[in-house]
């Protein structure tokens, strides 16, 4: 009888020790289930129509916007790139290094510039020969291209005036372009304006990739384009100084943000990056490409 009450007993035991056990792997799935979005918010791909982000909620709904494009034609060689003329309402030194931190920033006054591209398929150049033949210059890499294949330049691109390629008429997210106008005037426009109104209102030169993080003075939302990479900016400021930023590896969206934000940007937007992306300033390479790459396209003031 004795051991018979030991052994109901310690079977009790063991009944009430799974439960506990089933209680509680029961509480731990119904915290995973609950923290899902928090613990693998990185992991998990975006679905349709949404896009990465910085904010706390890892994406923003993406907008698909109807490019205008297909009523201006093409030129397939713009010809010789002319240098146009920025002007600004300040006279400071031609070149500033106003770098901090992990971005390399230079301020250009009253710059000449010029584009490189000429044609949807020009050669990819060395920086070191675009030093040899512009050697009191700045010069930076500009628009993307498609790499390994045509090297074809992408984006909305005009140079002398002309429209080398118009605006990708099967993007699904917004397409941005940073344009200098005959007047040496800058303005971020986007793929709702037609190419031909842009060069009916004086545009001369574009540079394009990416995202416009500010815009007419305002800033945009991170739309996920800024991540962990080194990234390169065109931007202006109000008194239309024009400004080259390239940021280091995993800086981020915050960051870059907060170390423009004393500059009082008028402009930003991104353009080509990764290993595309290199400066240099007066001769010297001071922000060299990680893989000394090629690319078709520069942007180079004196």
């Amino acid at each position: 009888m004795a051991r018979n009450k030991k052994n109901k007993l310690r079977n009790n035991r063991g009944l009430g020790l799974i439960v506990v056990c089933a209680l509680v792997l029961f509480g731990v799935g119904i915290g995973v289930y609950s923290l899902r979005k928090t613990l693998f918010v990185q992991s998990t791909q975006p679905k349709s129509g949404v896009v990465r982000t910085s904010s706390k909620a890892g994406y923003i709904a993406s907008s698909t916007q109807n490019a205008a494009v297909g009523n201006t034609p093409l030129i397939t060689n713009v010809g010789t790139p002319a240098w146009v003329k920025v002007p600004s309402t300040q006279k400071l030194d031609k070149f500033t290094d106003m770098s901090s931190g992990d971005l390399t920033i230079y301020r250009i006054n009253n710059p000449e510039v010029l584009k490189t591209t000429v044609q949807l398929k020009s050669p990819l150049i060395k920086m070191a020969t675009m030093v040899s033949e512009y050697p009191d210059s700045l010069i930076m890499n500009a628009s993307a291209y498609q790499m390994g294949g045509t090297n074809e330049i992408a984006g909305l691109q005009i140079n002398n005036g002309k429209l080398i390629k118009d605006w990708s008429p099967t993007s699904t997210s917004t397409q941005y372009a940073f344009i200098i106008n005959k007047d040496g005037s800058c303005k971020i426009y986007d793929a709702s304006t037609p190419a031909g109104t842009i060069l009916q209102n004086g545009g001369e030169q574009s540079y394009d990739f990416g995202t416009a993080l500010i815009r007419d003075g305002k800033v945009m939302p991170s739309d996920g384009s800024v991540n962990w990479e080194i990234h390169t900016f065109i931007a202006n400021d109000a008194a239309n100084n024009l400004y080259v930023i390239l940021s280091a590896t995993n800086a981020g969206y915050d960051a870059i943000m907060s170390g423009v934000q004393k500059f009082h940007l008028t402009n930003m937007l991104l353009l080509d990056s990764g290993g595309s992306s290199q400066l240099s300033v007066k001769g010297k390479v001071v922000f060299p490409s990680q893989d000394d790459r090629s690319v078709p396209d520069y942007i180079v003031m004196k």
